[in-house]
């Protein structure tokens, strides 16, 4: 409960205001219709283009890719730049109408008469200060002008006729072509309007042109552009972009017409440097008969190879023959041994071998019968040594054609081998040479093949980038936006009137509830009275309090009971009325002193005694006199209740608080200032005040600021009907 009552204590002020909060509010949203009312609108269009990506799309055939032949590819950014570049703007906006920009003036505004203009306007100043100036027209009877230049001079001439002034002239005509359409534009009317150069238009279109890619990886720029005329943000924004195809075309043929006439001259250059090549390799084939190096050299390495390979052969049966030779001369018997004959094996000499076999066996044989002188006998031996001599004699020829051979096969080898003395050169210098051809027939096919691109892009009159979305004439406006206004309005309103009145509530800083008094200072708080409007439940209030009090022990006989504050109107008398009344009502003795002479009711017989000590009398402003009449008080009346005089008013209000035994120091919510609550500590502990207690007037009352308005509304008539009499009295 006690977290909710700080809640509502929060939301008090709140509350107390949202008369005031509900005024500002409908006075912001009555403000917001009429900005909305006479606020010129803006319009926006929008256009997008897609770039050209060379992976994807007609950039990426093989036809085409090539198109811009030594450029970069594109960048989103790089284009972005080019589209807000002054050269293209100045481009774009050569062919609108925004040298001369007309405007209609109305009593709250002026409109743009962007395309429904009934009049045209030419001029030509020769001073460049007349420029982005402000001319003032006024035409009537449809014929009449007067021009107003920006200097304050008034010019008067016809429609039709050159105006000529110091600096310049001008030509206004009506608009035939736009009258014939709308025959109720109205021509007489109230103009203005600014000639511009063409920087100065491009800079009035820039501030709101906007132009940004859709996202870095989507290839697709989107150009915006804001207006209060929507047919003139719709033919920027286009204007634009048919500049940006159109420039892109332009550049790609001037590239491409470049870039042919630059590969044309080096073509020639290339070509004869080409020429020179082929003729070097063929003038140095023909020098050197060289057909083709690697493949003689192949041919040759073979050759040289068999040779050896023969040669090695020739060389072994060489070797084995002397052999052979040597060991028959040294053996002239050799038939009888066992001789190798491996490297002497043909057909004959084995034959040979074979027929002396045959006779050493058919001779073994006779020499079983016959002598070895026998005539059989020798001859088989004469047989025998002519087969030898002949063996011998084969043997020595065919050593000797061998050693003839593989002479001759060493000399051929030789000659082969010396073909290869300098071929390292040749090798080297047909290198350099078809190396040359080479790198020369590869830039002039390169250069060939650029040039066929260029031509193809040179007839080429399209462009890859696309516009896919034109700018259309807009039907709403983007500004303002009526809704957000008026959210916006109504926000701030609020925000306004909430900050006012908590800056007013913590600027009164009042002592609004028992936390910001028990924060302040430790004194007890004896009590809270509410708001008591009705009297039934304001005599059930005290007689509550009165009860609790007797239970306290404050009610004993002799008890002085003192309700003091520091300002008037802070509640004493109302407190003084309950309490004395519920004092009554409880069986008390009671005497009600009244210090300040406001409780007039209690005069009356059937009232508690009653007693009337102004505190302005100085006979009761010293102790001496006051202390004995209290005394005998106490002693006929079980509670003396004072009702004491303002604090700050009375000085000898202090001292009826220091002869009391309950002092009760009224804090008013509404009217207390909460540095009074530390004045009061500081003043009960400097007198030494017996038995201080606050008590809480009025609390939880916030009243809304209207009841407070008319509250004081009415107590200034009641106090001027009051002193009207007097007035009249002493005039009279």
């Amino acid at each position: 409960m006690s977290e909710l009552s700080k809640t509502l204590g929060i939301l008090g002020p709140f509350v107390r205001g949202l008369p005031l909060t509900a005024a500002i509010m409908t006075v912001a949203l009555f403000l917001a219709g009429r900005y909305l009312r006479y606020a010129t609108p803006m319009y926006d269009s929008m256009a997008k283009i897609k770039l050209a990506d060379a992976n994807e799309g007609a950039p990426s055939a093989n036809l085409y890719k090539d198109f811009d032949v030594f450029a970069n590819t594109n960048k989103i950014l790089a284009e972005v730049e080019l589209l807000k570049s002054n050269v293209l703007l100045t481009k774009a906006l050569s062919d609108l109408d925004l040298a001369v920009t007309i405007y209609r003036v109305g009593k709250l505004r002026k409109a743009d008469l962007y395309g429904q203009s009934p009049i045209r306007i030419t001029a030509a100043f020769t001073d460049p200060t007349w420029y982005s100036q402000p001319f003032k027209l006024v035409i009537r009877r449809d014929s009449l002008t007067a021009i107003t230049l920006p200097g304050g001079k008034t010019l008067n001439c016809e429609l039709g006729r050159i105006m000529t002034f110091e600096g310049g002239s001008i030509f206004i005509s009506r608009n035939e072509a736009l009258l014939k359409e709308r025959h109720h534009l109205a021509i007489n009317d109230t103009y203005e309007f600014i000639v511009r150069t063409k920087e100065s238009v491009v800079e009035s279109v820039v501030s709101d042109l906007d132009v940004m890619a859709v996202d870095k990886d989507i290839p697709v720029l989107r150009i915006s552009y804001r207006s209060s005329v929507p047919q003139k943000a719709a033919d920027v924004v286009n204007g634009v972009a048919a500049a940006y195809i159109a420039d892109g075309v332009n550049d790609r043929f001037r590239t491409a017409d470049t870039t042919v006439d630059f590969l044309n001259k080096q073509l020639v250059d290339v070509k004869s440097r080409l020429t020179a090549s082929e003729q070097a390799i063929e003038g140095y084939r023909n020098s050197k008969n060289i057909i083709n190096i690697r493949q003689e050299t192949e041919t040759d390495l073979r050759q040289i190879a068999d040779l050896q390979k023969q040669l090695s052969s020739v060389h072994m049966n060489v070797l084995a023959i002397d052999s052979l030779n040597r060991y028959v001369r040294r053996n002239p018997d050799f038939l009888r041994s066992a001789p190798n004959f491996e490297a002497f094996n043909d057909l004959l000499s084995t034959e040979i071998v074979k027929k002396m076999k045959q006779l050493q066996g058919d001779r073994r044989e006779l020499l079983t019968r016959y002598t070895p002188e026998h005539e059989k006998v020798r001859l088989l031996d004469t047989q025998m040594n002519d087969l030898a001599d002949y063996m011998k004699e084969s043997i020595n020829n065919t050593l000797t054609n061998l050693k003839i051979k593989h002479n001759d096969l060493g000399r051929t080898v030789r000659e082969a081998e010396a073909q290869f003395i300098g071929l390292p050169t040749k090798e080297k210098t047909m290198t350099v040479l078809e190396r040359n051809f080479s790198l020369d027939e590869q830039i002039y096919r390169f250069l060939h093949q650029k040039r066929t691109e260029a031509d193809i892009a040179r007839a080429a009159t399209i462009s890859f980038h696309r516009v896919i979305t034109e700018g259309k004439v807009a039907r709403t406006p983007i500004s303002p936006n009526p809704t957000l206004i008026k959210v916006l309005a109504g926000f701030l309103s609020l925000l306004i009137s909430i900050v006012l009145l908590y800056g007013v509530h913590f600027l009164k800083a009042r002592v609004n509830n028992v936390e910001n008094i028990q924060k302040t200072s430790e004194t007890e708080v004896a009590g809270m009275v509410p708001s008591l409007a009705n009297p039934a439940k304001s005599s059930a209030f005290f007689r509550q309090w009165a009860l609790h009090m007797e239970l306290k022990q404050w009610l004993v006989p002799g008890s002085v009971i003192t309700i003091s504050s520091f300002d008037k109107k802070e509640g004493k008398r109302t407190l003084a009325t309950g309490l004395a009344t519920a004092l009554v009502n409880l069986g008390k003795t009671l005497l009600v002193v009244d210090a300040d002479g406001t409780l007039t009711q209690f005069g009356e017989p059937d009232n508690p005694a009653y007693v009337n000590v102004p505190a302005t009398d100085p006979q009761w402003q010293r102790p001496i006199n006051w202390m004995p009449m209290l005394n005998e008080w106490k002693a006929s009346y079980d509670v003396v209740l004072i009702k004491n005089a303002p604090i700050t008013a009375e000085p000898a209000a202090v001292m009826l608080m220091a002869s009391a035994t309950l002092n009760l120091l009224v804090l008013d919510s509404r009217r207390t200032k909460q540095s009074r609550v530390l004045e009061a500590d500081l003043l009960a502990q400097n007198l030494m005040l017996p038995m201080m207690r606050f008590v809480l007037n009025r609390a939880g009352y916030t009243p809304s600021l209207l009841s407070e308005l008319s509250q004081t509304v009415r107590g200034l008539v009641v106090r001027r009907r009051a002193s009207t009499p007097k007035q009249k009295e002493v005039y009279a």
